[in-house]
């Protein structure tokens, strides 16, 4: 495991050295494919090196891949988006329904919410077991997966190369989407006498995050700049602008509280822990 580590990294050195010639190596054997415009020359280059080295000689698009090199992938992948998965697998060649339970079961162990009650289009997957067709489901909820056609998965074909890229590129942005939660400032208030706190009310649809925090002028505004699923909290970051340099503000100090609107839907179940910044 150790070896294969350093041949990772050993292969993302010798890519980037590469530079720009690299890309256009991408795009010759990618030539005429069907993946051509939906696969990314850096994201392959980051999460594949051990296809992009050499110039990307060992690319094959309709090839197959290794469930170890694809293991190994797919735990790059999730380290960058702040998870750790195990990035050991058996020795042998990846078919798609082993795709699904390698992604499935890690967006399940992140915290991504089960899919058993989701309906699929394919005809064909009916006779695998129950927790892979629950993985599936949840890759075709999220976007992840297509089948062949409208009703035709074909679980037991070899990933090829190109499918293994574009799977990965779509579970990022479903990692991304997942764990941005959309909100709704309901407004900001100040006065000169409170304390700094943070509190919360949940409700039948929606969680109400009321925080407030103290400053040493009235001249701050503050404006939340994100809500992120964290892995066992909620992470709020806010921008905090000071008064403009040579602007006549009151030295006093001062509390604005800034009222904060989730749907439960973008939550899941409580309970709701919130890390606010400034407050943890």
């Amino acid at each position: 495991m150790f070896r294969r580590l350093i041949s990772v990294i050993m292969a993302f050195t010798l890519i980037f050295a590469s530079g720009p010639a690299a890309f256009g190596a991408v795009a010759e054997k990618l030539e005429g494919h069907w993946s051509k415009s939906l696969i990314s020359d850096e994201f392959t280059t980051r999460y594949f090196p051990y296809l992009a080295k050499e110039d990307f000689k060992g690319l094959s698009p309709d090839g197959s891949i290794s469930r170890v090199d694809f293991t190994l992938s797919s735990a790059s992948l999730f380290k960058d988006n702040g998870y750790t998965v195990d990035g050991i697998a058996a020795p042998g060649t990846l078919t798609r329904r082993g795709m699904a339970d390698i992604l499935g079961e890690r967006l399940i162990q992140i915290g991504m919410r089960p899919a058993q009650d989701h309906q699929m289009p394919f005809g064909d997957v009916s006779s695998l077991q129950m927790e892979t067709q629950n993985n599936l489901r949840l890759l075709h909820r999220e976007g992840i997966i297509n089948g062949e056609s409208n009703s035709v998965f074909n679980p037991g074909r070899n990933l090829t190369q190109a499918e293994a890229i574009i799977v990965l590129q779509r579970t990022q942005s479903a990692i991304r989407d997942w764990r941005n939660i959309s909100f709704m400032t309901l407004g900001v208030t100040q006065n000169y006498s409170n304390q700094e706190e943070v509190t919360t009310r949940v409700s039948e649809n929606v969680v109400t995050l009321v925080v407030t925090k103290e400053f040493p002028t009235p001249g701050y505004t503050i404006r939340v700049d994100s809500i992120r699923r964290e892995a066992d909290h909620f992470r709020v970051d806010f921008i905090i602008t000071p008064p403009d340099p040579g602007t006549i503000v009151p030295q006093v100090i001062t509390y604005k509280t800034i009222t904060i609107e989730i749907d439960r839907k973008e939550l899941g179940e409580p309970p709701y822990d919130f890390s606010v910044e400034g407050f943890r």
